[in-house]
């Protein structure tokens, strides 16, 4: 019987060779895209579980309520581990953690590698097991270094490493290391990495933040013992806050800050270490993904699968009153309900299975472009995992069933009689079949509408003038081989005779994002004048206005011909604003929290964008600070003849540092690149709608075509009682235009409340056009009578001395 119902099943699928291409077609691209985008989620979300017990690790994070917003800042204060294992006992293992490049050197050999600064805790508390060493006591040592297997096998090969010295330089002097451990390679979906691990006090940072409440410039990860609870400890921490930061909370009363919900103005809270990689409201301990960027991968990919299934749906119905009289056959001889349930759902079974079979070494050949266009680090190991596995077989199982149920449901319950009397009559429309169709094009005019809206978004943020000259200005990231300022100086001394270079300078932090993807910024909290003023802090060389092109408001760029500029600050327009002082040349600041520096304003410039337009302008301060590196090179050159520059400055850079890759690019790339996010984001809507508008119309066009085959006799009479073709192709259409215009409707609020929420991530975002929408809706709209619009001419234009005949 078995094999009976698949060789009848086989059978109907050659016959109707058409609708069963359209099915197999639109459903192995479907599982494909939700192969893709499921697993990429699947992926996102495993970041930090394969650690023993990842419940019980967090980051220690400060809530604080500033007068104009909360902040969330995970930067911590150097004494303040060890307070929290003295005063708390729940806390089982704690390290600080800081990373950084570095250069190791051993012999002849050099390697620009990622140092991590942190505790001996670290290899207790994370499982990342070592190959060769004691966990507890790897970095018990003061000059002691753990090296991960990679790097072991770059420098030493097959030679033991454990007792060797190697040189390192990071931020500071040449420090000579013992190798006392080698670790496991960290896996792709952890959250902390780096290649080398040597203990926190040998950070560059280390000696100035030693036993200061007030600097901050670290993470701290803790494990809790077992069974402990995330807020118990935060509300035991609350006393422990306030009596430690009892000043910097009076300030913030003082300025106008509203207390939190609970009555508290500054609190440590823990990070779940399993939300640091999806948790966008601060900086995270490595690379970070939206959760909402997760979701909206989600969406696509079951939209997608919506779409197909409706397809497959609306076809199986439709073919279903063709193959009546089989049905009719099979009841007069005894078929039981369920028996022909079976028989359609076995076949609705069978294209499914062949959909995966063919999606699956579709989706290893489309993964390495798909990993190109959208910045993915998925692995086709994740495939291969038993969960994975078995929800990729559930979820086909449920794809049949949704698929294969209700044309199932609908042939068990067709009437015998009525079908061998040939009673039976196909509907025109139907409830469930023009609410699917309006669902389908629904999600299809919603997804154009978001690609309108996000194009419009990226291209304003690259269009926006930042107040600054970003066409001309090449940043050179300094690395780790050379010191930032003496490579500026070279830099300056080797293009002095050079015409083509207007001006040289530097700074402490990139401009958009690098070649290097180094972006950070560097803030720093101050009274004045009985107010608490936050700033953000870069640090340059001299003729950074110039360079930039900044308009200066009041006063003078910093100047070699000045010997005094190290002890003065040039502030924003917003910072001026902030200090209440319409020219605030010559007030003095004095920074507490630097060790009471005093800085003279020496002038104001333009307010300008010098971080991404996702944030406002905020008050910031041009500083050149003797403590603090020069990380960034910059050199203003002629627009004219832009590669023969770039290749004097690449040969230039191999004089100052050999051994370190040229990763110069122009500020404008910088910019662009700092948007990938949101390009990624429009890429996604884009082949989303694309895919969803092609198996919407494909859909639509095998409808079309049954819809013409059900009123052949009708077409035909309407054409010899003299009607025109245009009404004829009128009558066919204009059913699905209505059902167009009604997911037009439904699709357009949602779009635009979708869309309006995702632009209020940016502090500059282009205003909904009304128009934008309707052009969506028209557009699909205008692919669907064009799929149509075919099959509709050719029963137009058909002979209806034919068509009556053969009816």
């Amino acid at each position: 019987m078995i094999r009976n119902y698949l060789k009848i099943a086989l059978r109907n699928l050659w016959k109707h060779k058409t609708n069963t291409l359209i099915n197999l077609l639109g459903l192995t691209v479907a599982f494909t895209i939700c192969l893709l985008l499921l697993l990429s989620v699947y992926y996102e979300f495993s970041f930090d579980k394969f650690h023993k017990n990842p419940q019980d690790l967090y980051r220690t994070y400060f809530s604080v309520q500033l007068p104009e917003r909360t902040e969330l800042q995970p930067s911590m204060p150097e004494p303040m581990l060890k307070a929290l294992k003295e005063q708390f006992p729940v806390v089982e293992y704690g390290t600080r953690y800081n990373r950084n490049g570095c250069e190791i050197a051993y012999k002849d050999k050099h390697f620009f590698k990622e140092l991590v600064f942190c505790d001996a805790d670290i290899f207790s508390m994370f499982s990342f097991p070592l190959e060769k060493g004691n966990a507890p006591q790897a970095l018990a040592g003061r000059n002691n270094i753990v090296i991960t297997r990679s790097l072991a096998d770059a420098i030493f090969g097959n030679d033991d490493p454990i007792g060797k010295q190697l040189r390192v330089q990071s931020g500071g002097p040449w420090k000579v290391f013992t190798v006392s451990a080698v670790a496991t390679d960290m896996p792709a979906n952890s959250s902390i990495r780096f290649d080398a691990a040597v203990q926190f006090e040998h950070g560059y940072t280390y000696p100035n933040s030693v036993g200061k409440w007030d600097v901050t410039n670290h993470d701290i990860f803790l494990r809790l013992k077992p069974g402990s609870d995330k807020a118990t400890f935060e509300k035991a921490a609350r006393g422990f806050i306030s009596k430690q930061y009892t000043d910097y909370i009076g300030d913030l009363k003082r300025d106008g800050a509203q207390p939190a919900a609970n009555g508290l103005y500054m609190q440590l809270l823990l990070q779940p270490m399993l939300d640091a990689h999806t948790d966008m409201n601060m900086r995270g301990p490595g690379t970070t993904v939206s959760r909402s960027y997760l979701h909206m991968l989600l969406a696509v990919a079951v939209f997608v699968l919506f779409i197909a299934c409706i397809n497959f749906i609306n076809l199986s119905v439709g073919r279903s009153f063709t193959r009546s009289r089989e049905v009719g056959l099979r009841k007069t001889l005894g078929a039981l309900p369920f028996q022909v349930g079976m028989q359609f759902w076995g076949e609705a079974a069978i294209i499914c299975v062949m959909a995966l079979l063919i999606s699956i070494p579709l989706f290893y050949a489309v993964l390495p472009q798909y990993k190109l266009i959208f910045g993915s680090s998925l692995e086709t190991a994740v495939l291969q995992q038993p969960m994975v596995i078995a929800s990729v077989i559930g979820g086909l199982l449920l794809v049949t069933v949704l698929a294969g149920a209700y044309p199932a449901l609908v042939m068990t319950r067709m009437d015998a009689v009525n079908i061998l009397k040939g009673k039976l009559k196909l509907k025109t429309s139907g409830g469930l079949r023009n609410g699917l169709i309006i669902g389908q094009f629904a999600i299809a005019i919603l997804l154009i509408g978001c690609t309108l809206i996000a194009w419009k978004q990226l291209s304003f943020l690259r269009a926006r003038p930042l107040g600054y000259n970003s066409s001309q200005v090449v940043s050179i990231p300094v690395g780790q081989e050379v010191d930032g300022r003496e490579a500026l100086a070279l830099l300056r001394q080797k293009l002095a005779a050079e015409p083509s270079v207007l001006s040289v300078s530097g700074m402490s932090n990139n401009l958009g994002m690098g070649a290097d993807w180094g972006s950070y910024t560097f803030s720093v909290g101050f009274d004045y004048h009985n107010r608490t003023i936050n700033m953000a802090w870069l640090n340059v060389g001299y003729d950074f206005a110039k360079t930039l092109d900044l308009p200066m408001q009041y006063g003078r760029d910093f100047s070699q011909g000045f010997g005094a500029d190290s002890s003065g600050i040039i502030i924003n327009e917003q910072m001026a604003r902030k200090m209440g002082v319409i020219n605030p040349v010559g007030e003095v600041l004095q920074l507490e929290s630097m060790n009471n520096m005093q800085l003279k304003v020496l002038g104001v410039v333009k307010d300008f964008n010098f971080q991404s337009l996702h944030k406002p302008v905020e008050p910031m301060g041009l500083v050149m600070y003797a403590d603090m590196p020069i990380n960034y090179l910059l050199i203003k050159v002629q627009p004219d003849n832009l590669p023969v520059i770039m290749g004097k400055l690449k040969a230039i850079w191999a004089q100052i540092a050999p051994r370190s890759e040229f990763r110069g690019s122009f500020i404008d790339e910088n910019i662009n690149r700092q948007y990938n996010r949101e390009e990624r984001f429009t890429q996604i809507f884009v082949y989303a709608a694309v895919v969803a508008i092609v198996l919407s119309c494909l859909g639509l066009f095998a409808l079309a075509v049954l819809a013409i085959m059900q009123r052949t006799r009708e077409i035909g009479i309407r054409k010899a009682l003299g009607a025109s073709a245009g009404s004829i192709v009128q009558l066919i259409t204009k059913d699905f235009v209505k059902l167009i215009c009604i997911a037009m409707i439904i699709a357009m609020p949602l779009a635009w409340y979708f869309m309006h929420t995702w632009l209020e991530n940016f502090a500059f975002s282009v205003q909904i056009k009304w128009w934008w929408l309707l052009a969506s809706g028209l557009l699909a709209l205008a692919v669907a009578l064009c799929t149509i619009g075919y099959q509709s001419l050719r029963a137009a234009f058909a002979n209806p001395v034919k068509s009556l005949k053969t009816e």
